[in-house]
């Protein structure tokens, strides 16, 4: 059986210059960066050329990039450091459709006392910038590039309108980095977070950006390391392989988007031929997916990043399809990976108005860097007899309610 992955957007897999980068450094061995000695210098010279790799990358200075074990850390690190530096009740934002890590660590920050304001989505998955004009943050967090839907929100609009009341602006871009440039003062952000993993770096290594004179407190406590903001010995070889992968992104863009897009515009007309009634989370227009074609459904599918397809079928499970699916060696998720194994559909399209039926639907296609026309058609190929025999054929299913 011919293995297939399409689930980039939980974790891509080893890009060769990652790879190259890793094993050289493990093979050489790697000592502690923060040691004065032969082994230490050569570590931290290592070290510090993956900063300086990854803040061209992203438009910063190095001595702006802080090195974490992950996004997770680094969302944490923003939102509870920015609180903490404060020492004062803050008013934070965050949209609905957030990542857990920042849901997560905005309702302990409410818990501490902040006051924590969730923003509504619009149906196409969107935050208005009204909203947050509204809310008056000292503080915005959002995703540039939502991990289930592919979503891409108006950052420029949503900055723009938290500026209005003095706020500190935190962009999650775990999901963005490895499907759209980044500029970190065109994105005018004070924090900007990274993931190894989603770029096709290894697991266990990421990034926040943080804007010189931004004030961040620490997580943890112990040595200097990272300017005191992320205590404890860096993962020296992990972080020299994660600024390879960021690099072979870069040299790839835009081309690679546009080959991404193509091979998820691919998939859909497959899905829509087959399943007619199914719809894309995210898309910019109601119509069940079979309905969405030539110029509205380009237009639907550019308001979202290239490589992430969220369909939501009807009458079929989501986790009865990835299950069916990964019978036939091919990988998919139901949703964000860090939600794996949650007993609840989906918070972010409940946040977008479907209802719970309907949002555990849903199936996530992802591709990436080694992602092919083979890879996209094996789907096509089986999906047939797994609809036929969950009994839901072309024009056999009522549509599960979605909300206005």
């Amino acid at each position: 059986m011919r293995s297939v992955y399409l689930d980039y957007a939980a974790g891509a897999p080893l890009r060769p210059a990652a790879a190259s980068v890793l094993g050289d450094a493990l093979a050489r061995g790697v000592g502690n960066a923060s040691s004065v000695h032969w082994a230490g210098a050569r570590a931290r010279a290592l070290l510090e050329g993956a900063r300086e790799e990854m803040a061209a990358a992203i438009g910063a200075r190095p001595l702006e990039v802080v090195f974490t074990s992950g996004a997770t850390e680094a969302n944490n690190l923003a939102l509870a450091g920015i609180a903490a530096a404060a020492a004062r009740r803050l008013r934070i934002a965050v949209p609905a459709t957030e990542h857990a890590s920042v849901l997560r660590t905005a309702e302990a920050l409410a818990r501490a006392g902040h006051d924590v304001r969730v923003l509504p989505a619009g149906t196409d998955g969107r935050t208005d910038p009204d909203a947050v004009t509204a809310a008056a943050p000292d503080l915005l967090a959002v995703a540039l590039v939502n991990a289930e839907t592919g979503v891409i929100q108006d950052c420029a609009a949503l900055t723009a309108a938290a500026r209005r009341s003095g706020a500190r602006v935190h962009l999650d871009a775990a999901q963005a980095a490895a499907v759209l440039p980044l500029d970190v003062a065109d994105l005018d952000c004070d924090l900007l977070t990274l993931s190894a993993h989603k770029v096709g770096g290894p697991a266990g290594a990421g990034a926040l950006y943080v804007r010189g004179g931004v004030a961040l407190a620490p997580l943890h406590h112990g040595g200097a390391q990272e300017r005191g903001l992320r205590p404890g010995t860096e993962n020296v070889a992990a972080l020299a392989a994660f600024a390879a992968a960021l690099g072979a992104v870069g040299a790839s863009l835009p081309e690679e988007a546009t080959r991404l897009r193509a091979l998820t515009a691919r998939l859909r007309e497959a899905i829509a031929a087959l399943a007619p009634e199914s719809r894309v989370a995210g898309d910019t227009a109601g119509e069940g997916i079979g309905a969405m074609r030539g110029r509205a459904a380009v237009a639907a599918h550019g308001a979202r990043a290239p490589h992430i397809l969220d369909v939501v079928f009807p009458d079929l499970a989501g986790e009865s399809l990835v299950t069916a699916l990964d019978l036939e060696g091919i990988a998919v998720s139901a949703g964000s990976a860090c939600a794996a194994g949650a007993s609840e559909p989906s918070h972010v399209l409940q946040a977008m108005g479907w209802d719970r039926a309907a949002a555990a639907r849903a199936v996530r296609f992802s591709v990436g860097w080694a992602s092919s026309t083979a890879d996209v058609d094996a789907v096509a190929d089986v999906l047939p007899r797994i609809l036929a025999r969950a009994g839901a054929r072309r024009g056999e299913a009522a549509w599960p309610a979605h909300a206005s």
